[in-house]
C-alpha cells in the first residue's frame, strides 16, 4: 500500500471516531487539511496561508473563505451530533468545548506521528 494511501485511511479512520456527514465538501477540504499537515506538520501555524490555498488548488475552489466556511460547517456538525463524551475522551477535555480546526488537526497529526514514531 502507497504511503498517501495509507495516511488517508488513518486519517478516515481517526475521525471515524465522531459524527460527520462524510459526503459534503466539508469533509473532503478538512481530510485534505490533516493529509496535508502530515507531511508538513508546520503548516499548521497558519492554515489560511499554507493549507487552504493547496486545497483550493487541488480542488478547483476559488475561495479559501469557502474551503473554511465547509470546513467550519462539518466541524459544527460534528460538535453537534457527537456524544460530548466522545469528544471530551478525544482530545482530553474537561469541559463541553468545541474543538476548534487548528485543535483536530494538530491532535490527529500528533496521533499519526506518536503511532508511527516519526519526529
Amino acid at each position: 500500500m502507497d504511503n498517501n494511501k495509507f495516511i488517508k485511511e488513518f486519517i478516515l479512520n481517526e475521525l471515524s471516531t465522531f459524527e460527520f456527514k462524510k459526503q459534503t465538501k466539508g469533509f473532503k477540504y478538512l481530510c485534505e487539511a490533516i493529509f496535508i499537515c502530515i507531511e508538513d506538520i508546520d503548516a499548521i501555524d497558519n492554515l489560511t496561508k499554507n493549507v487552504f490555498p493547496k486545497i483550493a488548488l487541488k480542488y478547483k475552489e476559488n475561495s479559501y473563505q469557502n474551503i473554511k466556511w465547509c470546513i467550519n460547517q462539518i466541524i459544527n456538525s460534528m460538535y453537534n451530533n457527537t456524544e460530548i463524551k466522545i469528544i471530551r475522551k478525544y482530545f482530553n477535555f474537561d469541559n463541553d468545548t468545541k474543538p476548534s480546526l487548528k485543535l483536530i488537526i494538530y491532535t490527529i497529526v500528533c496521533k499519526y506521528k506518536n503511532k508511527f514514531n516519526i519526529l
